[in-house]
């Protein structure tokens, strides 16, 4: 397999790294809380995956907006 776009690849990698990482987060982040608390109950660290998903957002944007201007101009026209 030949990577043609080497810069999309990265971000695809990053992505998947995050979800993997927001992930593994949250389930530490629930056995822990429920700990502390000594019973079962929700918090904020069910918002963790919320938070990963932001994150992804803004690589897109960031990569997204790279490549509009490598391309030239606000439609991606030269």
């Amino acid at each position: 397999m030949k990577i043609v776009n080497k810069k999309k690849f990265l971000v695809r990698i990053l992505e998947i790294a995050i979800i993997i990482g927001t992930i593994i987060l949250t389930i530490l982040a629930i056995s822990y809380a429920n700990k502390i608390r000594g019973r079962i109950a929700y918090g904020g660290e069910y918002l963790i995956p919320v938070l990963g998903l932001l994150i992804i957002l803004v690589i897109e944007t960031i990569y997204e907006e790279s490549e509009s201007k490598k391309r030239g101009g606000k439609n991606g026209r030269k």
